[in-house]
């Protein structure tokens, strides 16, 4: 690992090699899948939600909870296989890097716009349809959320395998 003397202390961190087995297609995947499905479970939790009588049952409460307490280390799994390249200052990617996150801005920028407008026309149907804000605001604020998680995914899924440091060195 080099470190440029001007590198940021969380650029330090994406690059340092004790996190090397968070760079394996296979782990950056497994942490996408595991996202997904978290999400998922919280948007089947939040629409289950909307059928109840006051739309904020204790159990959904939980289950946010413990959902969104989860999705931290998940993500922090994630975002090292990917070496923070969508977190990070410019200055400290390197040119591949840079283009790798454009090429999964540009690919996710479409499909995150539509869960965007997703996001808004289900709060609002929730709305309408149950009476109950609260769902509808987890509910949009889970698809916006996705919206955003699109281009982490998109990279983590897509990312060439690195080369181990003993195919460096040859």
């Amino acid at each position: 690992m080099s470190t440029h003397p001007q590198q940021t202390y969380l650029a330090r961190t994406f690059d340092d090699e004790r996190y090397a087995w968070a760079r394996h297609p296979r782990v950056r995947r497994r942490a996408v899948a595991a996202e997904a499905a978290l999400l998922i479970v919280l948007v089947a939790a939040t629409l289950a939600a909307t059928t109840t009588d006051d739309g904020w049952p204790t159990w959904f409460f939980v289950t946010w909870t413990v959902g969104m307490v989860g999705f931290v280390p998940l993500h922090s799994v994630l975002n090292l296989g990917i070496r923070g390249v969508l977190d990070r200052d410019k200055g400290s990617l390197d040119e591949h890097q840079r283009r790798l996150g454009e090429r999964s801005h540009s690919a996710m920028s479409r499909p995150a716009a539509a869960l965007t407008l997703a996001a808004f026309a289900g709060a609002v149907a929730v709305v309408a349809l149950t009476g109950h804000v609260a769902p509808a605001l987890c509910l949009g604020f889970l698809l916006w959320f996705t919206s955003g998680l699109l281009t982490y995914w998109h990279l983590a899924w897509t990312a060439p395998e690195e080369p181990d440091d003993a195919d460096l060195q040859t």
